[in-house]
């Protein structure tokens, strides 16, 4: 493997995990507020196939361009892994206050939400 094979790997074991300790931690956060619901669960389960299948996406596409003349320079994968890994580190991060409340004074700055804003 070259480095930039073995980073891509890398950061699709990181945004894979993350992936699953947002489910993990949406789960047991489900839990805390008595609040399971299966509608609730399979919707989440959609959101996250989506992810992977974009990551997927994307991958195949940067990859297969140099084969059908695609000609992307640009780091699409990584740009994608990026984003999403962001967007389930702050989701990790508001289940485990809703968990505890005592770490939202630690995270709060990160955690802004407008009022009504609940994507979940």
């Amino acid at each position: 493997m070259k480095g930039g094979e073995v980073k891509l790997v890398g950061a699709y074991v990181v945004v894979g995990s993350l992936i699953l300790l947002d489910v993990i931690t949406g789960i047991l956060k489900a839990g805390y507020e008595h609040n399971i619901q299966s509608t609730k669960l399979r919707k989440g389960l959609y959101h996250k196939i989506s992810e992977i299948i974009a990551i997927l996406l994307v991958s195949v596409v940067q990859y297969g361009s140099n084969y059908v003349n695609f000609n992307i320079s640009f780091p699409v994968t990584a740009v994608v892994i990026g984003y999403i890994s962001v967007m389930e580190i702050i989701s990790i991060l508001e289940n485990i206050c809703k968990i505890n409340p005592d770490l939202f004074q630690i995270f709060q700055r990160y955690l802004h939400k407008e009022d009504g804003d609940d994507n979940e």
